[in-house]
């Protein structure tokens, strides 16, 4: 009995090391929330705070990161997108991470859910494959020196006739 109660112990504390602070259901949901209810979802948990917030291209731009070792501080960007035509804002939410594996983690949830592969390359910084359905576009930027891995999740436009 102590035996798989000392490997139930380990178990859970290598899990909480390594484990990311989101899921990919969660940045996916998180594009149709305005600002003040993203916040709100991310911070109710005690697992983000907001680092600060700043004005870009007349959107009130939040930057939250996780509370974790330093070594580990993931981000999310909420508040980017663009104004359609209609007036409706087609939101974006960055995940940025300082450990390459974590994103990874989210390529492998984004596999299963049933995104396809739009794009497959790199630049001189960055393994770039984009995602798509007719929901949502992402980009999952891989850095080549595994310094940073980055995904950005964006509403699509959805046309109904």
């Amino acid at each position: 009995m102590k035996k798989y109660l000392l490997t139930l112990i380990v178990y859970l504390c290598c899990t909480h090391l390594h484990a990311q602070s989101i899921s990919l259901l969660n940045l996916i949901n998180l594009t149709s929330l305005n600002n003040a209810q993203a916040g709100t979802t991310l911070t109710s948990g005690k697992v983000w705070y907001m680092q600060y917030g700043e004005e870009l291209n007349g959107f009130v731009v939040e930057h939250y990161q996780s509370v974790a070792q330093p070594v580990k501080k993931e981000t999310i960007i909420i508040g980017t997108g663009f104004k359609t035509a209609s007036g409706s804002v087609l939101h974006t939410v960055s995940y940025v991470s300082p450990n390459p594996q974590d994103v990874i983690n989210l390529v492998g949830q984004i596999k299963t859910s049933g995104l396809a592969i739009f794009f497959q390359g790199s630049d001189v910084k960055d393994n770039i494959y984009i995602y798509e359905n007719f929901l949502y576009h992402m980009v999952v930027r891989l850095a080549i020196d595994n310094s940073k891995g980055v995904i950005d999740v964006t509403q699509k436009q959805v046309f109904v006739e």
